[in-house]
């Protein structure tokens, strides 16, 4: 069980939508689906991985949240000025909170 008290971040997250641009190419933008507070945790430290010819430094956290049907792989989380990517989604006591992996890559 956690406890409600430590959901202590107030984190953005953000829904894709996908448009169309002047050469009919398609663009995926982000825009604000809700803030939420959360409960941050690291997931352990930083380590350098080859990426096509350049080093890419990758952070690994993972955010609980209040449960909410709409978060999935394809939102992102905004925090502490960065953008995180969901890895995954997982459901802690009956729909209660969301515990979410995800990765920052700079």
């Amino acid at each position: 069980m956690i406890d409600p008290g430590k959901l202590d971040r107030r984190i953005t997250l953000q829904s894709a939508s996908v448009s169309t641009d002047g050469f009919g190419q398609a663009v995926r933008t982000y825009s604000t689906l809700a803030q939420v507070w959360a409960k941050v945790d690291y997931r352990g430290t930083p380590k350098e991985g080859e990426d096509t010819e350049k080093l890419t430094s990758l952070n690994k956290v993972r955010f609980t949240v209040r449960y909410r049907s709409d978060v999935d792989a394809t939102v992102k989380i905004s925090w502490g000025g960065k953008t995180y990517e969901i890895e995954g989604v997982s459901l802690e006591g009956r729909e209660r909170y969301l515990i979410i992996d995800t990765v920052l890559r700079d």
